[in-house]
């Protein structure tokens, strides 16, 4: 797991950095979480290819957490992204998101999900064999919602010479691969 810092300073930008947007990479997969301005610089700039990234995850609703978003997304259909992308993020995002894009004239080559997340309960969002996303409310002006990544852990690989003669019996053996206690 590599978490890079694209931003990270407050409302606005300095010099030095730029609004709030991390890229989490993990097993050679990338989530985008917040999207401020400067994103797009900042991917460019760590050499990351916007197109590994399929899945962004916007906090809530203060422009230095999304204002870099519809930018970014129409530079992903510059590069020839055909791809879907899926966005979990606060009610009203989706809305906003579409109305930049069809006033801009702008129709992307792929297709956008939009996840309502309402930053009052937790929940899960994504998961997967080897990770999952789940959503956690925040005490902010607005609904804020946190984001928690977990690395599932992995199956154990049994070596049969180790397991003769300790009495196991082969009932046992799913629940000590998956870390469990027979």
């Amino acid at each position: 797991m590599q978490l890079t810092i694209l931003g990270c300073y407050a409302a606005t930008p300095r010099t030095i950095t730029n609004p709030t947007s991390q890229l989490l990479e993990i097993k050679n997969r990338m989530f985008l979480i917040d999207c401020g301005e400067g994103t797009q610089v900042q991917l460019r700039k760590n050499k990351i290819k916007f197109s590994k990234i399929n899945q962004i995850f916007i906090s809530h609703l203060h422009g230095d957490h999304f204002f870099g978003l519809v930018g970014l997304l129409s530079t992903m259909h510059l590069m020839g992204r055909d791809k879907g992308i899926t966005i979990y993020g606060p009610e009203g995002l989706e809305t906003i998101v579409r109305s930049q894009l069809e006033i801009g004239g702008q129709k992307l080559d792929f297709f956008i999900r939009f996840v309502s997340l309402d930053g009052k309960e937790s929940k899960l969002l994504f998961e997967d064999k080897l990770i999952e996303i789940h959503t956690f409310p925040l005490k902010h002006g607005i609904p804020t919602n946190g984001f928690l990544i977990k690395e599932k852990m992995k199956e154990r690989k049994l070596l049969p010479e180790m397991i003769k003669g300790t009495g196991l019996k082969l009932e046992h053996l799913p629940k000590l691969k998956k870390r469990g206690e027979c």
